[in-house]
């Protein structure tokens, strides 16, 4: 497996250095990358095959001949571990005649075996032996093989790019990106919830969703009292490649909190690193508390079994961070675990979409569940089986449950002949920043 020294931030950060902002054209956001069919399948040639896709977990493969399967559209990707504990990434399509090799989401394989005619494969995707071999003018076993692609493991995440000639994936998401991610050590934590949900949407409502906080304030009204999200108490950065960053404040209620006096969930949240939060009275006292947060998190984390906090910067002890990676891979991190909130394209109708929800935690001694990260049941500390489901029929959690509620009523919004534009405030200006490098992608 690939490995990489521990990054650890500066410890007194108390929020991410700014970045220095991509400059805007503020091009004109049209309603055909959301509603048009031959947009969606030029997408994928000047899009989808020419980025990083987030294939799957690494620790969920860890010997040789563990392999894994991830979908983009109509393609499948079959990413298996070879003996020398490097990755390889595979085009699930025969080079006969095109049948997937394996339907499978994951699995073990000493080699794999095409279930039409028998043709197997090794681990490298070469041919090694096809049903009557002498009768082939030239024999496909060493010659004939899965077509492969570029791979990386990172993060403790496996990446694939269809495109030969992509940038490195650290140069594509960026100095600062990789540096800030690699200091949560991803790749210790265990994945407790992954979950797939078919939406009525195109893929990128869900990102346009991801990539703002306007709405926090009227489709999130939970997270009020615990997280600064109005936009002067925020940070939000735009990045080369379509990348950005979101940071938002907790244990500080938002501006339109209607109380002087600290109410749940902060108040127990506070508690546990006792601390009265009654101490604490009117907004000018509340950044205070979030700092003797961080301290108490600092002194008593390891005691308690966090011992992940003595790798935190400060603000990491009580701030979230979003990390949306162009297209679509929205990475929020937290003081105790990492989201992946990702939408994926239907293969034919840019009015569906597939929507991946996970949620990777930091192992706490003596705990056997944990928080939902979006305010659902508390999950059980242990890799979780994966489920696929249509949105309405299970729960996706309270505030990604919140986020689909809406993305119905956008798509048929955006098809509709009264659709005029974008019309955005400063604060959505990654919105703006995504639309733009998506152009420059798309007129190519």
């Amino acid at each position: 497996m690939t490995s990489y020294s521990p990054v650890v931030l500066q410890q007194t950060l108390n929020k991410p250095p700014k970045a220095q902002e991509v400059a805007l054209r503020w091009d004109t956001v049209s309603a055909d990358r959301y509603t048009d069919a031959d947009y969606l399948r030029r997408e994928f040639q000047n899009v989808w095959h020419k980025v990083w896709n987030i294939g799957g977990v690494a620790y969920q493969m860890p010997e040789p001949g563990d392999y894994l399967t991830a979908e983009i559209g109509v393609d499948s990707v079959i990413m298996v571990r070879q003996d020398d504990g490097s990755v390889k990434a595979l085009f699930n399509s025969c080079p006969h005649r095109g049948t997937r090799i394996t339907e499978a989401t994951d699995g073990h394989a000493q080699q794999f075996s095409c279930p039409y005619h028998g043709w197997e494969f090794n681990r490298q995707g070469v041919v090694t032996r096809v049903p009557d071999e002498e009768d082939f003018s030239h024999s496909p076993c060493g010659t004939a093989r899965l077509k492969e692609m570029r791979c990386e493991e990172r993060f403790g995440l496996i990446w694939f790019n269809f495109d030969d000639n992509a940038l490195p994936l650290a140069e594509f998401l960026g100095a600062t990106i990789v540096q800030e991610l690699e200091s949560h050590r991803i790749e210790e934590m265990l994945r407790v919830l992954d979950m797939t949900a078919e939406t009525k949407c195109n893929w990128k409502i869900i990102t346009d969703n991801f990539n703002e906080a306007y709405h926090v304030k009227v489709l999130h009204p939970e997270l009020v009292p615990y997280i600064a999200a109005d936009y002067q108490d925020c940070q939000f950065d735009t990045f080369p490649n379509g990348h950005n960053r979101g940071w938002f404040p907790s244990f500080m209620p938002s501006k339109q909190y209607a109380s002087d006096i600290i109410g749940e969930p902060l108040k127990s949240m506070a508690a546990m690193w006792e601390l009265n939060s009654d101490d604490y009275v009117g907004r000018e006292n509340w950044q205070q508390l979030r700092v003797d947060v961080q301290k108490a998190k600092r002194e008593q984390g390891p005691a308690k079994g966090y011992t992940h906090y003595t790798y935190r910067s400060d603000y990491q002890l009580t701030d979230y961070v979003i990390y949306n990676l162009f297209p679509s891979n929205v990475i929020t991190v937290g003081p105790d675990g990492v989201q992946l909130l990702r939408s994926r394209p239907h293969p034919t109708d840019p009015a569906q979409c597939l929507f991946d929800h996970w949620w990777l935690v930091n192992e706490v001694e003596g705990q056997t569940t944990t928080p939902s990260p979006a305010g659902g049941p508390d999950l059980a500390v242990e890799d979780a089986m994966h489920e696929h489901v249509r949105y309405g029929e299970k729960t996706l959690g309270t505030t990604a449950d919140q986020d689909l509620s809406i993305a119905e009523m956008q798509q048929q919004g955006l098809a509709s002949a009264g659709f005029q534009g974008y019309w955005l405030p400063d604060q959505e200006r990654r919105v703006q920043a995504f639309h733009e490098y998506l152009n420059d992608l798309m007129s190519r």
